[in-house]
């Protein structure tokens, strides 16, 4: 099984698809089905669907009894976000495809759009700010090697996936600055080489921004980019070690999932960029959901829900 922890390394892993099987095994008794991907469905009020992010899998949480009762499990199958809060995610098969793009609404998952080619294509999160949706189309051979990737707009009106006429390359990871998407591309040498392209043309051309972009996340945070140096997030004087799992907020809330040394459990950091202060976070993490202004960490035995805000310095609080 590939483990696909972060947005670079489930982009190398594309890379390095060795085979396509196109046969599906159901394993284990599940609550319903879906585009040939088993998805958790809650059967009581206080049941909810949400994501495990280090884990990329959908997780079936019992809010009474603060516990995971069912998660995603078959083989393969990987669920992928966006770096900024979303409530869309894709939803594939890091072997056979079949990818869907889904929408997490009120603790259940519905299917947005399913790719027409489901043996052959695979779609990736890029960059969105909650109005633009960029995805990446990525295309594989019948023996599982990569043909090309775009870089495609989501249409909610036409429910369709629109490509970029001129963005092309074994593109990595993006993140938006206003209208402006900002893209890595791995060259043949394996550096990352940094563009930009106005989001609101897709006949536009892109920019070359920079031959020496580092390895680690592109983030955008009020009206910039996050520096990465050394495994390091940098922005305002502060610094953060890159987690398996980094996101932020448009307001300026990195949140971040990674493995407890101490504990093996999953861990979650929330942290105020501007100040660098770390405003809560829990282990035993199975999962969260975003809520007003904050995050609720489901959490084995507890839930912690951290907020943010004008009037929020240090929000955590515990049930």
């Amino acid at each position: 099984m590939n483990r696909i922890r972060s947005w670079a390394t489930r982009t190398l892993v594309s890379l390095c698809v060795l085979t396509t099987v196109f046969a599906m095994t159901a394993c284990g008794s599940q609550h319903a089905f879906q585009n040939a991907v088993v998805i958790p469905r809650p059967l009581n009020d206080h049941e909810y669907v949400i994501e495990d992010p280090v884990n990329q899998r959908f997780v079936l949480y019992d809010m009474n009894r603060k516990a995971a009762v069912s998660w995603t499990n078959v083989p393969n199958e990987f669920v992928y976000n966006f770096a900024t809060p979303s409530d869309v995610y894709t939803i594939g098969n890091s072997l056979t495809n079949h990818f869907s793009i889904v929408r997490l609404v009120d603790g259940k998952v519905e299917t947005l759009y399913s790719l027409p080619d489901q043996a052959h294509d695979a779609v990736f999160p890029l960059a969105t700010n909650g109005r633009m949706m960029f995805f990446l189309l990525v295309h594989y051979r019948d023996d599982g090697t990569e043909v090309w990737r775009h870089v495609v707009q989501w249409d909610p009106g036409s429910k369709a996936l629109l490509p970029f006429q001129h963005v092309d390359g074994a593109i990595e990871q993006g993140a938006l600055v206003g209208t402006d998407l900002y893209y890595t591309v791995i060259r043949p040498d394996q550096s990352r080489w940094l563009y930009r392209v106005d989001g609101t043309r897709l006949n536009a051309r892109p920019t070359l921004v920079s031959t020496r972009w580092g390895e680690g996340p592109v983030l955008s945070c009020k009206g910039e980019l996050l520096a990465v140096r050394g495994h390091r997030l940098m922005f305002g004087g502060h610094t953060w070690p890159v987690s398996a799992v980094n996101w932020i907020t448009e307001n300026g809330i990195l949140i971040q999932f990674d493995e407890d040394e101490n504990t093996l459990t999953t861990r979650a950091d929330v942290y105020n960029v501007a100040d660098g202060r770390r405003l809560g976070g829990a282990v035993n993490v199975e999962g969260f959901r975003w809520v007003e202004n904050g995050i609720q960490l489901d959490c084995s035995g507890h839930v912690e829900t951290v907020v943010w805000g004008a009037s929020a310095t240090r929000g955590a609080m515990r049930e």
